[in-house]
Order: structure tokens, then C-alpha cells, then sequence
């Protein structure tokens, strides 16, 4: 049995030399997206509040 869950292993990993060391190799090309939506996200809802925000009375004197 755990001849067969090895060769399972085996056929799941990939090929002999495909293996990788277990660290992430490039990628920062989705960490900048990240950034950038998070900051166009911050951008939209500071919008957000500044359309929102409450009106002066009319009859305000200044």
C-alpha cells in the first residue's frame, strides 16, 4: 500500500527534474497589480467621501 500511495505521489508531482526547491521564483508582477488596485481602491473611496460629504445650509453666513 505504501509502495502504490508513493508511485501516486510520483505520477502527481512532476517529472524527474521538475521539482521545484519550494520557493516562489518571480511573481512580483502580481504583487504590483495588488498594490495597484488597492491603491486605486483607496482612491475611489476617498472620492467617494468627498461626493458625500455634507452640504453647507444655503443661508450660511461666512
Amino acid at each position: 500500500m505504501t509502495t502504490l500511495s508513493t508511485q501516486m505521489l510520483w505520477l502527481l508531482a512532476a517529472a524527474p527534474g521538475q521539482v521545484g526547491s519550494g520557493r516562489i521564483v518571480g511573481g512580483w508582477g502580481y504583487v504590483w497589480a495588488c498594490y495597484a488596485i488597492t491603491v486605486a481602491m483607496l482612491v475611489l473611496y476617498a472620492v467617494s467621501l468627498w461626493v458625500r460629504r455634507p452640504k453647507a445650509p444655503t443661508d450660511a453666513k461666512e
